[in-house]
């Protein structure tokens, strides 16, 4: 484990010395989640957050957080204007919610890819061919992943949201950072939150939409062979009934015998598809 001390030790970060080491807590730890921004999509850090008088003290997981790197990079480059513990935590606040609000745009660019290749596939096949689950591979696996995503970026917000009112009654007591400033951090959070309601409930929306598009699919394949089985039911009963060999038939020695049973079968086939069109069940 490695302990520094950054912007005249008014903030302490605590790292475990190599990644997969246990997680160092405190009994009255405020956990904190960050989520960054990947290549590959994001990156989630679970962070514990100690507020003591006139300190501040980040317990973060391998080598460090980087996101929080770039906080006391920052620090120290404006260490002339050291702000205490409130001013640290406010930076903290404020990078965590600026990784978040990236975060959300690469969610609302997979929910708008999801709504243009559903959108696009449906025009290409038009409606005599529902989408099935194989048309569209990579829709379900980016549903998935956004919804793991969204639930990481609301948790990280409203604790973050959290560590901010923590923020503004330490400030209230020192002075050291404007009220202003932090109620326009908590209103960015409640911003947030928002935001974040409002990528749930599109991802919903898209989920269901997908999902019924592809049950859609599935019953129309289910109609064909309901429609196949109309057709050859009557067929298959005439000739089980006629391959019972009695002994004595004698509508085989009518004349009109053979198109009297051919136009029964048709009736029987045509009635029923007759029926489930009328419906409106073949559509």
């Amino acid at each position: 484990m490695s302990v520094r001390s950054v912007s005249q030790r008014s903030w302490t970060r605590v790292c475990a010395a190599a990644e997969g080491t246990d997680e160092v807590t405190a009994p009255d730890a405020f956990p904190l989640r960050f989520v960054t921004p990947d290549p590959e999509g994001a990156r989630v850090w679970d962070v514990s957050v100690v507020i003591r008088p006139g300190e501040i003290m980040t317990i973060e997981p391998g080598v460090g957080v980087p996101l929080l790197q770039d906080v006391e990079a920052r620090l120290q480059w404006d260490d002339a204007a050291n702000r205490g513990a409130a001013g640290a935590g406010t930076a903290i606040v404020r990078a965590g919610f600026r990784a978040n609000a990236e975060s959300l745009g690469l969610i609302e660019a997979d929910l708008r890819f999801v709504r243009g290749s559903v959108a696009g596939l449906a025009a290409e096949l038009g409606p005599a061919r529902g989408i099935g689950l194989s048309d569209l591979p990579h829709v379900s696996e980016i549903l998935t992943d956004v919804d793991a995503m969204l639930s990481h970026v609301s948790y990280s917000v409203g604790r973050l949201t959290q560590l901010a009112r923590l923020m503004r009654r330490e400030a209230a007591e020192t002075g050291a950072v404007p009220r202003e400033e932090l109620d326009a951090l908590i209103q960015q959070g409640d911003a947030l939150s928002n935001r974040v309601e409002f990528c749930i409930d599109r991802h919903r929306f898209h989920a269901r939409d997908t999902a019924q598009q592809i049950a859609t699919s599935d019953l129309n394949i289910v109609k064909i062979f309901t429609v196949l089985w109309a057709i050859l039911i009557p067929g298959t009963t005439l000739i089980n009934w006629y391959g019972q060999n009695f002994e004595f038939m004698p509508e085989l020695s009518w004349e009109y015998s053979a198109w009297v049973q051919i136009i029964g079968v048709f009736c029987l086939a045509v009635i029923p598809i007759y029926t489930v069109k009328r419906a409106g069940q073949l559509r």
